[in-house]
């Protein structure tokens, strides 16, 4: 599969380089108006104040914040040991809830893409959860804001 992202004057010159004896299937999209850098930024500093004054981990608050903003997510279930795998494809894993099959343990874990995928208004539903938690907590809101 070749990705190609730019502007036109930049994507013809690169689709005149392909094989011209093969065929391609070629999707042309805008692509969707991510959230910023700065967002991020804002959001993660502000996760670590909140974690700092409840004395917990950062990711903790985040997934809290995944979760009461309903951000996308799905439920896979396995071993307990594949935790650390769903970690390494999914940005938040939340173990949900221990099951028995065939007398096997299963975890049944819920599991979040992610704010790097979001656009600007999935990752603003987030920002405003984690501003929240913020102000109920006292946090000053404005000073981490660059």
């Amino acid at each position: 599969m070749i990705k190609m992202y730019g502007k036109v004057k930049e994507l013809i010159p690169k689709l005149l380089d392909l094989d011209s004896n093969e065929e391609y299937l070629i999707e042309l999209k805008k692509p969707k108006d991510k959230r910023t850098l700065q967002q991020n930024k804002y959001m993660w500093k502000l996760i670590h104040e909140i974690a700092k004054k409840q004395m917990q981990d950062d990711m903790d608050i985040y997934i809290n914040a995944l979760e009461e903003s309903n951000a996308k997510y799905e439920y896979l279930m396995g071993l307990p040991s594949i935790q650390d795998e769903l970690k390494k494809n999914f940005r938040a894993v939340k173990p949900v809830r221990l099951e028995i099959h065939n007398g096997k343990e299963f975890v049944v874990y819920k599991c979040f893409i992610g704010t790097s995928k979001f656009d600007k208004e999935e990752m603003s539903m987030v920002l405003e959860t984690i501003l929240r938690y913020a102000t109920e907590l006292g946090i000053p809101t404005g000073a981490y804001y660059d």
